[in-house]
């Protein structure tokens, strides 16, 4: 009876690898096609894994339902069972190898795409160099308000080094793997002191530019895992995407900390207080006043206070924003 049993089990070791095998691969096949319906294309990345484990788990899930199924069941079911599953995994299997051969194919041609386009880009105007001033600022001084509203959630200071600097049309947010077209480019040349731009198109007018500071910034109005769309030029509202790794984004917070000075732009509504509050008392009001930001709190700003006369206090808060609008002048340089 024993040896039976024995030969059983071994009549069905073959036919219940191959069923499980079968399995494992329509539960990893099933599972994956389920979580791409079930996880949003937004997840990015992260949506990606999550369609791994959907998959991983649906292979496990039905890998450990063949094997009860082999146990319980006799040689001759597990066969039948095996010549259902095999076909329908050999189909799945070759679906899916197709998919990813087709998806690669198209991802090579865009890349092909892109290093064509990157090899015959021609400039649009003949390069020259120049400099660029700020529509704030015709002295070319790295000091501007922007009390019209127009903040947008922070600026962007691209990576300047020798070569071209591209800039594109809209990415697709949800395909990481898309390459937008290019609309055009900065040439970047190194001068005989600093790097200089050595052609930009007409229409580029930074919100800052002094380059023998090596300063160059662009107002950021979307922010996206890879891409950044920025201000090319304010009077036309005009602008381009880069990608976050052309540059540094800093958000305004951050840029705040980073500017050498601020000036309140109306004292009489926005001086100087003791607390980041609207009630606080006032310790100055701040007129023609350049103050040296030392923290952020929300829309208010810690600023150093010890050149004021008859005040004891080190430090004060004025309000830096208020409703979207930016209630202070700043200036990059002292």
């Amino acid at each position: 009876m024993r040896e039976m049993e024995r030969s059983t089990r071994t009549s069905k070791l073959l036919p219940g690898i191959a069923l499980a095998l079968s399995a494992a691969v329509i539960g990893l096949i099933a599972g994956a096609v389920l979580g791409r319906f079930v996880v949003p294309k937004s997840d990015g990345l992260a949506g990606a894994a999550t369609v791994l484990a959907y998959g991983l788990g649906g292979g496990v899930l039905v890998v450990v339902l063949s094997i009860v199924f082999v146990r319980k069941m006799p040689r001759a079911v597990v066969v039948r069972g095996l010549w259902i599953a095999g076909p329908v995994a050999l189909v799945l299997l070759g679906w899916s190898t197709k998919r990813f051969m087709d998806q690669k194919a198209v991802q090579d041609e865009q890349w092909q795409e892109e290093q064509e386009r990157m090899r015959h880009m021609q400039p649009t105007a003949t390069p020259t160099l120049f400099q660029y001033a700020s529509l704030k600022d015709t002295r070319m001084e790295p000091r501007t308000s922007t009390a019209s509203g127009a903040m947008g959630i922070g600026m962007f200071s691209p990576s300047m080094a020798a070569g071209t600097w591209p800039m594109y049309t809209a990415p697709d947010l949800f395909n990481a793997l898309h390459r937008p077209a290019i609309v055009d480019s900065l040439v970047f040349a190194q001068g005989p002191h600093h790097m200089d731009i050595a052609y930009a198109p007409p229409w580029f007018v930074p919100a800052h530019m002094k380059l023998d500071y090596d300063l160059l910034v662009l107002r950021v109005i979307t922010l996206s895992p890879n891409w950044v769309e920025v201000e090319v030029h304010a009077a036309e509202g005009r602008t381009v995407w880069v990608e976050r790794t052309q540059g540094e984004v800093q958000l305004w917070p951050e840029f705040m900390l980073r500017v050498a000075a601020v000036e309140t732009l109306g004292p009489a509504a926005n001086p100087i207080r003791v607390k980041p509050l609207d009630h606080a008392g006032v310790l100055a009001d701040g007129a023609n006043t350049l103050l040296a930001p030392l923290a952020v709190q929300g829309d208010w700003l810690l600023v150093r206070t010890h050149a004021l006369a008859d005040r004891i206090q080190p430090t004060g808060w004025i309000r830096w924003r208020k409703d979207g609008v930016l209630l202070v002048e700043y200036s990059l340089l002292c």
